[in-house]
C-alpha cells in the first residue's frame, strides 16, 4: 500500500492528517510512490504550507511504522 492510499483511511479524521488526506485527495498529480523526499518534494512545488509540510513528516513516520514489513 502506497502512502495515498494509506492516507486515504484518514479523510473523515477531523485533525491535521485529515486535512492533509484531502488535500492529496484533490491533487490530481499527487506522486503514487513511497519516496519520502519525492512525496516532499512534490508538496514544496506546490507551495504547501510549513504546517503541511510538518504535518506529511509528522504522518510519514507512522505511516512507516504501520507499513513495516
Amino acid at each position: 500500500m502506497n502512502f495515498k492510499e494509506w492516507l486515504m483511511h484518514f479523510r473523515n479524521v477531523d485533525r491535521p492528517i485529515g486535512d492533509l488526506a484531502i488535500d492529496v485527495e484533490n491533487d490530481k498529480c499527487f506522486p503514487d510512490t513511497n519516496d519520502e523526499d519525492e512525496i516532499r518534494e512534490h508538496l514544496e512545488s506546490h507551495n504547501a504550507m510549513d504546517a503541511a509540510l510538518d504535518t506529511f513528516e509528522y504522518v510519514y513516520s507512522f505511516y512507516k511504522e504501520d507499513t513495516k514489513p
